[in-house]
């Protein structure tokens, strides 16, 4: 088995605090969604996802100043393809998803979402 590779070495990635549509229910089915939109090619994992009749959600567009009904998630990107998936979030927004917050670190997008951080397992 070989060294662990160092921090430095290791892909960088940004996450991307989304609204997500109403319609949309489940982990499930937003991660088939986006991988039958345009962002099929990139590799996006998804790490929160609260739908839009949850007291997080509520909780979450309160704090955004969000005036529409929709639900919220944190996904992650690797940086190279981070620029096409934030203009995908910008340029659609017609489909009920669009970008509120991004950074290098989960905390801050969760922390400028009004997202708790979820309980470890």
């Amino acid at each position: 088995m070989g060294a662990k590779v160092s921090k430095a070495k290791r892909p960088k990635r940004r996450w991307i605090g989304i609204t997500v549509p109403r319609t949309i229910q489940s982990r499930d089915t937003l991660q088939s969604t986006l991988q039958v939109s345009e962002l099929a090619a990139f590799k996006i994992r998804l790490y929160d996802f609260h739908r839009a009749d949850s007291d997080t959600a509520r909780s979450s567009r309160n704090h955004c100043q969000i005036d529409d009904d929709v639900g919220v998630a944190v996904i992650c990107v690797l940086l190279r393809d981070y620029d096409m998936v934030r203009a995908y979030f910008t340029s659609n927004t017609d489909s009920g998803f669009r970008s509120v917050s991004s950074s290098g670190k989960i905390r801050l997008v969760r922390e400028r979402m009004g997202l708790p951080k979820p309980p470890r397992t």
